[in-house]
């Protein structure tokens, strides 16, 4: 008999008497940082602590209204970024000034990249308010080094990008540096190339430099001399020209060296050799694109790296199945290897990393041969340290390999199978086997869409994130997919023809924790659905649309009452999702 409803219990959450402190640590091990706005919705007490933890903020055109409220409600952010790559096209000056007026004790990072002009009045006013600024990203932009020696004396670290247009250059970076005495990491990038002397100059004033990234044409003949300067360096990232002895020498003094990062180089087994005798601390190492040295000689100097935790070897002519197997014997501490643009390597290389480095997390193969060789069964060893594969552009990879991969990786929790046109049922093997996966790729690149099904019929309520854009999949399938996945936060659905709005309003209501979701070049899904989504889903942050459209700037604004941005994909793009070319109607 079921209990008088004087008898019956409320089901209210009851908060634990925990000191803030222990709420906070707690809060930070979310792995999800979205989940704090769940939690702010239990009380005003966590609402408050949500509030206290929250660090980082990413500024977009659909959130200058709510700047105010935004800095007022999160008092300890230490860092901002303006979103201008894909959302911001506000005015950066005014947006500074609005932001130095409040109290931000603890803000110490700024993000201006991809600007189209440097902000300069803002960034007056901005230092005025926090002149202790730690960091500074400008890159993309052509900035006035001389004002931010000005402006923020006590920079630890900035990024800046140079253009062709810009011939007093060498006199800024001078003149930055001799402002800058406490700048510990410097990035360089663009078209304009910086002389020796600068470089120098930068080197012999930055006393505190710990880490150098040169991104310039022939960037590997300027840093010899200069780097000289500083033999406390721990990290350093050049770019073109040869490697020579000369530069070995000097990178074998720095005792300090624990990343290493060169690329589209020259380097010969005699060097490498000789860089191994330095027995640098090397923990990162990443020769990308490099010619002219062999297997023999990059395995003496991963002999001498015993510590080495992260190996780039994309784009390197030479390497091969044997090489790779080799090399794996010798990286037992070995967490994240990049392998990538390496059209000898096959399934052999993928599991020797894997039987061989038991440490490995995240294994990058894109543009490989995966799939081209049978491995053995009774050769294969379950790992389960793996949780991140780039499989993307293997155009070998098959059913049969993937199954293989999700039985060696029970831990997995991302994959990328962008472009793996071969690949449908072995989908369902990583769905089923692998009991962590978080998100997944399968995203098709070009204009032949392949027949792809994917029936699953068991739950996965792990998974959060799934790509499927550009795939022949029919509403069914998604009925399907939503009510198995029903955690899912961010759904990618772009220039998939066969999808409706019926299929689209079976996922909505189905995956109720739902975030974001993009169906830009959906041809049979109409904008119009765009407020049902926003009313039916209170959970979505984020919309990218089905089709071009004239949008309605009071029903943008309104959406964004309701915690929805919703972006208007151009006409163009719609277009080129969609199949269509350009001239056709």
């Amino acid at each position: 008999m079921p209990p008088s409803s004087s008898r019956r219990r409320s089901c209210r959450f009851v908060q634990p008497h925990l000191p803030d402190e222990c709420w906070e640590l707690i809060f930070k091990h979310l792995t999800d940082p979205h989940d704090h706005e769940s939690l702010s919705l239990v009380s005003t007490h966590f609402l408050s602590l949500t509030n206290r933890i929250r660090t980082h903020l990413t500024i977009s055109d659909g959130v200058i209204p709510l700047i105010p409220a935004l800095l007022r409600r999160f008092p300890n952010l230490t860092s901002i970024k303006l979103s201008s790559c894909r959302y911001f096209t506000g005015n950066i000056n005014a947006l500074l000034s609005q932001i130095a007026s409040f109290d931000l004790p603890s803000l110490h990072s700024l993000d201006i990249s991809n600007e189209y002009t440097f902000p300069s009045n803002g960034l007056r006013q901005f230092s005025r308010k926090f002149p202790t600024l730690k960091s500074l990203n400008c890159s993309s932009m052509r900035p006035d080094l001389v004002l931010i020696a000005e402006c923020f004396p006590k920079l630890e670290e900035i990024h800046v990008t140079f253009t062709s247009v810009y011939p007093e250059t060498d006199l800024q970076v001078k003149a930055l540096t001799s402002g800058l005495k406490k700048l510990r990491k410097v990035y360089l990038s663009g078209s304009y190339i910086l002389q020796d002397s600068s470089i120098f100059t930068l080197c012999q004033n930055c006393v505190s430099l710990e880490a150098l990234v040169v991104h310039q044409t022939d960037s590997l003949s300027k840093i010899a001399n200069a780097i000289r300067e500083r033999p406390q360096l721990r990290s350093l990232e050049a770019r073109g020209g040869i490697l020579t002895l000369e530069l070995i020498d000097t990178l074998v003094s720095l005792n300090c060296l624990t990343c290493l990062h060169l690329s589209c180089s020259s380097i010969s087994d005699e060097a490498l050799c000789a860089l191994a005798d330095g027995v640098l601390p090397l923990r990162e190492l990443s020769l990308w694109g490099f010619s002219g040295y062999q297997c023999s000689g990059i395995s003496c100097l991963l002999r001498k790296c015993n510590n080495l935790e992260c190996l780039d070897l994309q784009n390197t002519k030479f390497l091969n199945d044997e090489c790779v197997i080799e090399l794996s014997l010798l990286l037992g501490n070995l967490k994240v290897v990049k392998l990538g643009e390496n059209a000898n390597l096959t399934d052999l290389s993928l599991f020797a990393i894997m039987r061989n480095c038991p440490l490995i997390i995240e294994i990058r193969m894109e543009r490989t041969s995966v799939g081209k060789h049978k491995v053995e069964e009774d050769c294969l060893v379950v790992n389960s340290h793996v949780k991140f594969l780039n499989l993307a552009r293997n155009s070998c990879l098959n059913d049969e390999s993937v199954k293989m991969i999700a039985s060696v990786c029970p831990n997995l929790e991302i994959i990328d199978l962008t472009n793996c046109k071969r690949v449908s049922k072995g989908v369902i093997d990583i769905l089923q086997r692998c009991c962590k996966i978080q998100r997944m790729n399968m995203i098709c690149i070009g204009y032949d869409l392949p027949q792809f099904q994917i029936w699953v019929n068991f739950e996965v309520p792990t998974l959060l994130v799934l790509n499927l854009s550009r795939l022949s999949i029919s509403d069914e399938e998604l009925s399907l997919i939503s009510k198995s996945c029903y955690n899912l936060k961010e759904l990618e659905w772009d220039g998939c023809r066969k999808i409706t709005a019926s299929g689209v309003k079976k996922v909505v209501k189905n995956c109720k924790q739902l975030r974001k979701i993009s169906l830009s070049g959906c041809g049979n899904v109409s904008s119009d659905i765009v407020a049902w989504m926003v009313l039916t889903r209170p959970s979505l942050r984020e919309i990218i649309t089905p089709q071009s459209s004239r949008h309605n700037v009071g029903d943008r604004d309104h959406f964004l009452r309701r915690g929805c941005f919703v972006h208007w994909v151009p006409k163009v793009r719609c277009q080129m999702l969609c199949g269509k070319k350009l001239s056709e109607p």
